[in-house]
């Protein structure tokens, strides 16, 4: 239940994206406005807002949080369908993010109580797939559903099952407690638990190597059809016209099926890599994603840079491939350093610098820069430019992967008393 709960919330968070050519046409926005509608109004009141209640989420009944959460944000997508305007569209998109930032933080807080060390990896892992699964769902449903009934019902469609996931989620799931906090132990306040994080080096490179890994991710996949229809129209169309599909339908099907079987495929191999080679070496947990984040931003590069539609669509699977096995060991290494009684905070501190810097800047600054590079190169290629110079964020997050690896054993040592 969890994780069909994250795949409604990835679902719901992507669904805008493979949508964006029509809304633009209909609001009449410019390409930062549509980077600001698919990261930095998402991510403005979803970072900041992630922190309070993951904390109350620390101290408190979980699956209430998670299910009221699922309720928020379902709610608030369906209400975009209403949005005449670009402000409008705005506000409503702050909303959807309000309820999205109690989704995963307390869920993954939830799971981590409920499996021994050694299989962690493998469940977080597990949850991981909810996001390629309903990204898949969002750019597949989106891009048939559009050319039927318009961009409005389409977000109508995407906003209401996640009223009932979120009413089966509170009806029928439980709590199994928090783990015993000793007589002699104090659980610390959420300004504590910050300064604490903060202050950890291995957990601040893993948090911002997610961070800009986010960044190539969600700026590549923000304009991903807008780049498709600019760039290959032509052959979408063609390739449309045998199967049936606009040339927006052929671009939500081959996202969505590419990017769901690869991102499926990395998670589980990722958090089965983590679960093996992390209980024998803990630095496992973080050269995980150091090689994925690597090889990832390489794929990413080929994709956007093939002059081939069709050829492009089939490198997404690598790239999902790869920029998705760091979800269960990369997550692990997290928790492992936070210490027992500050889980769900942690993952709600990496949530925000996952927000500040991917979810809020990537998409603004690609269409900041698709923008500026329009009148020279057209829109299509000014737009490919920006891709690519976003997709270099890659390489330092490889980096800073690297960096935590070589300190991840004796930090983690330190936090549960035990000898590196």
């Amino acid at each position: 239940m969890l994780t069909i709960g994250f795949a409604l919330n990835l679902l719901d968070r992507q669904i805008i994206n493979i949508l964006a050519e029509p809304i633009k046409r209909d609001l009449g926005l410019a390409d930062w406005q549509l980077g600001a509608l698919s990261g930095l109004s998402f991510a403005l009141l979803y970072s900041v807002a992630a922190l309070p209640i993951a904390r109350f989420a620390d101290r408190s009944n979980r699956v209430h949080v998670v299910g009221a959460a699922i309720l928020v944000w379902s709610a608030f997508t369906a209400a975009t369908a209403l949005a005449g305007s670009f402000v409008q569209m705005l506000l409503l998109r702050l909303g959807v993010g309000i309820g999205e930032a109690g989704g995963a933080p307390p869920s993954q807080s939830l799971i981590a109580d409920r499996f021994p060390p050694h299989k962690r990896s493998g469940a977080l892992a597990i949850f991981a797939i909810g996001a390629p699964v309903g990204a898949a769902v969002g750019l597949i449903g989106g891009g048939m559903l559009e050319g039927m009934i318009g961009w409005r019902w389409t977000m109508v469609c995407a906003g209401l099952p996640g009223v009932v996931i979120g009413l089966v989620v509170l009806l029928t799931l439980r709590d199994p407690g928090h783990k015993t906090v000793p007589n002699n132990e104090i659980v610390p306040s959420l300004p504590a638990a910050m300064k604490m994080l903060l202050s950890r080096r291995t957990f601040m490179l893993i948090a911002l190597g997610s961070a800009l890994l986010s960044f190539c991710n969600y700026g590549a996949m923000a304009f991903a059809g807008s780049y498709y229809l600019r760039n290959h129209l032509d052959e979408l169309t063609q390739i449309g016209d045998s199967i049936g599909q606009t040339p927006l339908g052929v671009i939500g099907l081959g996202l969505g099926l590419f990017g769901a079987a690869g991102g499926t495929l990395g998670a589980l191999v990722g958090g089965r890599l983590g679960d093996r080679m992390g209980t024998a070496n803990i630095r496992a947990l973080a050269q995980i994603p150091a090689a994925g984040s690597l090889f990832g931003t390489f794929s990413y590069i080929a994709m956007f840079a093939v002059p081939s539609a069709a050829a492009s669509l089939v490198i997404f699977t690598a790239a999902a491939f790869c920029t998705s096995l760091w979800y269960g060991p990369g997550t692990l290494a997290m928790q492992r350093l936070a210490g027992p009684h500050a889980k769900a905070t942690a993952l709600a501190v990496a949530l925000f610098l996952n927000s500040a810097v991917g979810l809020s800047m990537g998409p603004l600054l690609i269409g900041a820069v698709s923008d500026a590079l329009a009148p020279s190169l057209g829109a299509g290629e000014g737009l490919r430019a920006g891709i690519l110079l976003g997709c270099l964020m890659g390489l330092l997050s490889t980096l800073l992967y690297w960096l935590a690896s070589r300190r991840i054993a004796a930090d983690v040592a330190a936090v549960e008393g035990t000898t590196p």
